[in-house]
């Protein structure tokens, strides 16, 4: 799955993961007395074809600049193992972009965009370059920025990778068997194993709650009685650890896209996310039905969901092979069509409806080329050498797989997969074909415990997303209570980008009460691909797929089809 890089793509990289077996709420005896401190440094100064490079157009680079001149760097040093304070320090990097009212000033927030594995040392400026309502934001609060411990300027995670000699297993296209299933898990296991042995007592520490110990640490470096936070996805997981880690350290708190308290189970979190997408398609389904003169799809819900599953039974039998495409052609892309995000409607749904004619040995269909080929767009084939990194892979794997407390043995996952096909018949096989924790070698254990307290808490949940799917919110507020929000749309972490949606989420950044309320969110379009392109573009890269560990669905504003 693709994945864009770069400022305008921070927010939204998807979610999941917390601790390792490593983890007690109180506080590691013996902790460390020496008070941590920031070490300030130069800022990077980014080249225009580097911020280019991140999504900032030519116009914005004014805009940017300005924002970077008023932004302070640097480091702290925090304990690799929080049960070995005084032993070995890593380091996590920082950014600060100051308040323009520092008389009046309300304190600093600290944001996080999700992952695991992702960089939020420019999500700030991102947040502030798009969104005006986190522009004002930015005059009351200072706005802190960090790279995660295995990420980008912090720390860094790195993976070995097997020998060049051994290549992944072929997967054919239609449904799979259990003897290539075996052969993708006996290669899930080779490529743990041998990430882990890269360094294994960095890798054994990445966990969601050291991270939020990190920025515990950080707090206290900044010298802030309490600090504020926005988080996305599996920032909200970071939220909800840190949260109840230190809940006398929390000032206001707003989660978007609310992980579920049961997320870093791997297998429970597949079932729910499966689920979500199969229970969304309805919606899409009666949207196509209304406009049935156009894609001839059926003209109620039902005959239009009926006949996405004859399609793709159909293309599971007989996968088709196009003459221009060297790929074939299996029911998991109907599947795929069907659960886009809405702002893909009005060129998935004809796509969809090209599927049902077509034939192999045909041309490709226009409608399905920007699905299979893409829009053309190159990408640079030598990034600028000062790119920061948006997104580590070895890090997001490792939080991930310390966290993972279901099964990993291949009878196990077999057995659930097989069982996921009977209950969900359309989008069961958009669920990753293997258990991506087979072979990580630490023991599964509880990684961390969600607690109740006091503080103000502001969740935000939306009712038709599928990467963190709505019921979660409730199980949230069940653990640790908070006010929720409901936005009415199915992208995921929209709030920060859809003006109606970030007003309630500015009002509770400078108020402190939470909102009960909700808002519409991005909208499906009207009728035409020109309208889908119009509210796409309101949400830029507000729905970037998860990287490859959690990548559960198509992007939100724009196609990345791959085998799935």
């Amino acid at each position: 799955m693709t994945r864009r890089t770069g400022i305008v793509a921070g927010i939204g990289v998807l979610v999941m993961a917390a601790g390792a077996g490593l983890i007690a709420l109180a506080p590691p005896a013996g902790a460390s007395t020496v008070p941590p401190a920031v070490t300030w440094s130069d800022c990077v100064a980014y080249s225009d074809e580097t911020l280019e490079a991140m999504g900032v157009s030519p116009e914005e680079l004014p805009r940017i600049r300005a924002l970077l001149a008023r932004t302070d760097c640097g480091t702290v040093q925090v304990p690799l193992d929080y049960n070995r304070p005084n032993g070995t320090k890593i380091t996590v990097a920082i950014s600060r972009l100051r308040a323009t009212d520092q008389r009046h000033k309300l304190g600093s927030m600290a944001v996080n965009p999700g992952g695991p594995g992702g960089s939020g040392y420019l999500m700030p400026h991102e947040l502030a370059l798009t969104s005006p309502q986190f522009e004002a934001l930015a005059e009351k609060y200072d706005l802190i920025g960090f790279d995660p411990r295995g990420v980008g300027y912090s720390t860094r995670a790195a993976c070995a990778r097997p020998d060049d000699d051994v290549t992944p297993p072929e997967i054919p296209a239609g449904p799979l068997t259990k003897e290539t299933a075996k052969k993708i898990y006996d290669f899930q296991v080779l490529q743990n194993q041998t990430c882990w042995q890269s360094d294994p007592t960095f890798l054994g520490q990445l966990t969601t709650a050291n991270v939020a110990r990190d920025l515990e640490q950080v707090r206290k470096a900044l010298g802030q009685e309490k600090l504020s936070y926005f988080g996305v996805s599996w920032g909200t997981l970071l939220g909800q650890v840190y949260r109840s880690l230190h809940p006398h350290s929390v000032g206001r708190m707003w989660l978007d896209s609310v992980v579920g308290p049961t997320a870093n189970r791997l297998d429970s979190r597949f079932r729910d996310v499966t689920a979500a997408d199969e229970g969304k398609i309805p919606r899409w389904a009666a949207w196509a039905a209304e406009r049935d003169t156009t894609y001839h799809l059926g003209d109620t819900a039902e005959e239009v969901i009926a006949l996405v599953k004859q399609v793709k039974a159909k293309l599971d039998a007989a996968p088709i092979v196009f003459s221009d495409l060297d790929q074939p052609i299996d029911g998991n892309l109907a599947a795929f069509l069907a659960v886009a995000p809405s702002p893909l409607w009005a060129e998935g749904t004809p796509a969809l409806a090209a599927l049902t004619t077509a034939k192999t040995g045909d041309p490709m269909p226009d409608a399905l080329r920007p699905i299979l080929i893409g829009d053309g767009r190159q990408e640079p084939t030598e990034p600028p050498a000062d790119l920061p990194e948006q997104f580590n892979d070895a890090a997001g794997k490792a939080i991930l797989c310390n966290d993972d407390t279901s099964p990993h043995d291949f009878p196990t996952f077999w057995k659930t997969y097989r069982s996921r096909q009977r209950e969900f018949p359309i989008t069961a096989g958009l669920a990753p074909f293997t258990q991506i924790c087979a072979g990580w070698p630490i023991p599964a254990k509880e990684p961390f415990q969600l607690r109740k307290s006091n503080g103000s808490l502001q969740l935000s949940g939306h009712r038709w997303e599928s990467p963190t799917p709505f019921p979660w919110i409730a199980q949230v507020q069940a653990k640790i209570g908070g006010t929720a929000f409901t936005v009415e749309d199915d992208i995921h972490g929209s709030v920060a980008r859809v003006p109606e949606c970030t007003e309630h989420l500015e009002a509770y950044f400078l108020t402190g009460r939470p909102d009960s309320g909700g808002c519409d969110g991005v909208t499906p379009p009207s009728d035409s691909a020109a309208s889908a392109a119009s509210t796409a573009s309101t949400v830029a890269a507000a729905a970037e797929s998860a990287p490859v560990s959690t990548d559960w669905a198509p992007s939100g504003n724009r196609w990345s089809w791959r085998k799935h």
